[in-house]
């Protein structure tokens, strides 16, 4: 079964399909680790036409194919990349977005009712991270925070250690696991870093920079990380992880929104995180419309609203588009439908996801996703988890 989206979008994502079956092997053997060309299936957003530097490396935005293998298994990575349209047996692509990979993530946890991804000593239900972090939200502040997140990891099965470092210029989250080290498992921990970051951001309504990360050294730049692009600081060293902050962020409050639907508000603290990452890497569009996405992604906006947030005119905003040869609506439609398209993968009431992006009711969102995915938002969840 396959989804019939709009030209515009469906030629930046490719076609949304569900096939039948799901084998749930967690096979990690891939001897073609290093790929020299691109596929020529590969989709057009996935990357640029030259998506790694001289040296191999790919742009903050991407992830090698081997990342995914590595880190669900090859047979599991690719059940879930023909679930989500990204490709067949054989015409994979080589590469893959952070977003991409993060819907994976959130697909493999509906279906396998497993947030450790396979990576964890047994499995853990879905919203077992959520409680460490709505209890997280609760604290006063994200250095009271910071203390009760180390309290709480070692209280679920997952393997995972977390200790809280302090210098006299920052302050330092180190992620590692307990018994002996290994790509997957170091994985795992860039994954669960990057999903508390995202709840740091969304609990404390602030703009929290990461000032240093250092990563493992087991694994390969040419592989891409999900934290790449949210430092220029970035360096590989020993195993596990370690994330810094500015010592000033530890005063500021946590619990300015709250933390009640998990994945939801995690999921869309990123998806505006990967729209400024995005501008540093991969397929370079027009200053303008760079500037448009995250803010689309921010919220709804009108577009009288998004001009003015650029310092610009209507006119002005529709002329530049206009030479990029889009639209306000279709960058707007394509933000939502991306947004949606996650937003979908989470457990949110489809009330907060209407009102996420910008639909009066959930009537209109219904209107939307059937002229958009060509059936209602029950039946895409019905159909994408069945």
């Amino acid at each position: 079964m396959t989804v019939s989206l709009s030209r515009s979008f469906a030629d930046e994502h490719g076609p949304i399909g569900f096939p039948r079956g799901f084998p749930l092997d967690r096979e990690r053997d891939f001897d073609d680790r290093r790929i020299p060309s691109l596929s020529p299936g590969l989709r057009r957003d996935a990357c640029s036409d030259h998506p790694v530097d001289a040296d191999g490396i790919p742009p903050a935005n991407i992830l090698s194919r081997y990342y995914a293998e590595n880190f669900f298994g090859v047979r599991l990575a690719h059940s879930l990349m023909e679930r989500s349209g990204l490709g067949t047996e054989g015409n994979f692509p080589n590469y893959l977005t952070t977003i991409d990979f993060w819907n994976l993530c959130l697909d493999n946890i509906k279906l396998n009712n497993d947030e450790g991804q396979g990576c964890t000593p047994q499995p853990l239900p879905l919203s077992t991270w959520g409680m460490i972090f709505s209890a997280v939200n609760q604290m006063d502040t994200i250095g009271s925070g910071l203390k009760r997140f180390a309290d709480l990891v070692p209280l679920i099965p997952s393997n995972v250690l977390v200790k809280i470092g302090r210098s006299p210029e920052r302050v330092m989250i180190h992620y590692s696991r307990a018994g002996e080290a290994s790509e997957r498992g170091d994985r795992y921990l860039e994954i669960i870093a990057l999903v508390f970051h995202c709840i740091l951001l969304w609990g404390s309504a602030a703009p929290i920079e990461i000032d240093q990360l250092s990563l493992s050294s087991l694994l390969d730049d040419r592989d891409g990380s999900p934290l790449a692009g949210l430092t220029d600081d970035i360096d590989r060293h020993g195993t596990g992880l370690t994330v810094s902050y500015s010592k000033a962020v530890l005063d500021l409050p946590l619990g300015v929104r709250k933390y009640q639907s998990p994945p939801h508000h995690e999921t869309t603290t990123f998806l505006e995180l990967a729209a400024r990452i995005r501008q540093q890497g991969g397929r370079r569009q027009s200053a303008t419309v760079e500037k448009l996405r995250p803010l689309l992604l921010r919220g709804p906006l009108s577009q009288q609203q998004a001009a003015d947030r650029m310092g610009i005119s209507v006119a002005t905003l529709q002329r530049r588009l206009a030479r990029s040869g889009t639209s306000f609506r279709l960058i707007s439609q394509e933000m939502r439908c991306e947004k949606l398209l996650s937003l979908l993968r989470t457990t949110a009431n489809l009330d907060d996801i209407a009102f996420d992006l910008g639909f009066s009711d959930r009537r209109s969102l219904w209107r939307a996703c059937q002229q958009w995915l060509g059936m209602s938002p029950t039946e895409y969840r019905n159909a994408h988890m069945s």
